[in-house]
């Protein structure tokens, strides 16, 4: 599966989420020592006594109890130290609210706002940084530890997309073994391979039998190495299942994903909207410039419309600040294209172009963050050739998203692979935090121009 992005998930061990939230604690009251100081203009030990008997506890606790429910102790999505302050940012920011809230409705606890909006920026860098440190550790154990997996396939071929995953995934030395089911557990050979080739991992492409799992786990105990089971029936796909057991009996069962629940969709939605709205009348006297300027260098409306497959494979009708010329076919555009106009390269470098699409977002029919949304025809022929294509219809579009933030800012219809697992990663793994961090990360970016 040549050309395709392996992205996974940072989880954190019960030692790490310890560590992190140690860690986190310390950076927050630190961050407010600080901010008391540059406030009062004051730097004595009063300020550490005023941490502890005033409201900036409240603060504190309130901070580390949203990053909890955001998932920030339990893993993480950042692919780069730069993504932690994202993610930091983000959770900062969704816990200041609550608390200006609280300040509000029982104002003998209220602090000085000044001081929370100074203590956030504070732990911006102290919070951020010591995320970004605690991951630099993190990233350099992991990669000086030399794991070894034998994976135990059962008349798969050895570029089989279980076996490729596996070895994709470990990021370490893998070593490949054929077996026929009836020569697996009898005789173990393998195993004795994976004693002599020093291995801390062996992955079984299958289920043996139960009285044969239960010798091959004690067996693995005895010699403390690591078994895992990977039914290639249920290779990555869009939905995840949870194990539960009633009487004798284990079942599979699948989880809804987080992106699809009605509360998830609901809140997301509304969030949608009314940022959508904000930024149409903040943004306003750009986006009428931008018209008057397309209209008065070349003939044609301002607006370019185009069909695009969105949620549910539903059709809808995509608007864009047209960047072309009005006799322009509806190709797939590339980098230097010829048909794009002195304005049109003005407002595709600074993403301009695309701002008419937050209508769509106002209509329901696109989401601020989700995969792009695909011309028609494309989509058919993608989803002829890539059986999973239509599960990046299972969420709305997006005018940002992982994909746009994580990939280069050119893409081909070659690229088609590595952008639906991405696209699949967001659907699978996505949060309001995530969705924070991509829009922080989708700003960050085209205020430096590099466009998303």
């Amino acid at each position: 599966m040549p050309g395709v992005s392996w992205t996974r998930v940072r989880g954190y061990s019960a030692r790490w989420q310890s560590l992190l939230l140690f860690t986190d604690t310390v950076a927050f009251f630190a961050s407010f020592y600080f901010a008391m100081g540059l406030v009062s203009r004051a730097w004595d030990w009063r300020n550490f006594a005023a941490l502890v008997s005033g409201s900036a506890w409240l603060s504190i606790a309130l901070w580390v109890l949203i990053f909890a429910r955001l998932g920030m102790y339990r893993s993480s999505t950042a692919l780069s130290p730069r993504d932690e302050i994202y993610c930091t940012v983000a959770a900062l920011g969704t816990g200041i609210m609550p608390e200006l809230l609280i300040f509000t409705i029982v104002p003998s606890l209220s602090t000085s706002r000044l001081l929370v909006f100074v203590a956030a920026a504070a732990a911006i860098l102290l919070v951020g940084g010591s995320r970004v440190m605690l991951r630099s550790v993190t990233t350099v154990a992991e990669n000086s530890r030399r794991r070894r997996v034998l994976h135990v396939g059962f008349g798969e071929p050895s570029d089989s997309p279980a076996n490729w995953a596996i070895s994709r995934y470990c990021g370490s030395q893998s070593a490949i073994v054929q077996n026929s089911p009836q020569d697996t557990l009898e005789r173990l050979a393998w195993f004795r391979s994976a004693q002599r080739e020093d291995c801390d991992t062996i992955v079984i492409a299958g289920l043996p039998r139960p009285d044969a799992v239960a010798h091959l786990v004690a067996l693995a105990d005895r010699y403390g190495i690591r078994v895992a089971f990977a039914p290639p029936e249920l290779q990555r796909n869009g939905i995840d299942f949870d194990a539960f057991r009633e009487g004798q009996q284990t079942y599979l069962a699948p989880v809804t994903l987080n992106v699809r629940s009605t509360a998830a969709d609901f809140c997301k939605s509304i969030f949608d909207r009314g940022c959508a709205l904000a930024a149409l009348l903040l943004l306003s006297p750009l986006l009428v410039a931008t018209a008057i300027a397309i209209r008065v260098e070349s003939p044609g409306g301002a607006f370019f419309k185009q069909d695009r497959v969105g949620r549910g494979g539903r059709v809808f009708r995509m608007w864009k600040f047209r960047s072309m010329r009005p006799d322009a076919r509806t190709d797939w555009a590339t980098a230097n294209d010829d048909r794009i106009t002195r304005v049109g390269a003005v407002i595709r470098r600074f993403s301009i172009d695309e701002l008419p699409q937050l209508f769509n977002v106002v209509r329901g029919e696109m989401s601020l963050v989700g995969p792009r949304p695909e011309m028609v025809e494309y989509a058919e022929r993608f989803s002829r050739v890539m059986p999973r294509y239509n599960e990046r219809h299972l969420v709305r579009p997006g005018i940002t998203g992982w994909t746009q933030i994580n990939l280069r800012r050119h893409l081909t219809p070659d690229d088609a692979h590595e952008v639906l697992e991405n696209d699949l990663f967001y659907i699978q793994h996505w949060s309001f935090l995530l969705d924070l961090s991509i829009l922080l990360k989708t700003a960050s970016e085209f205020l430096f121009h590099r466009g998303v």
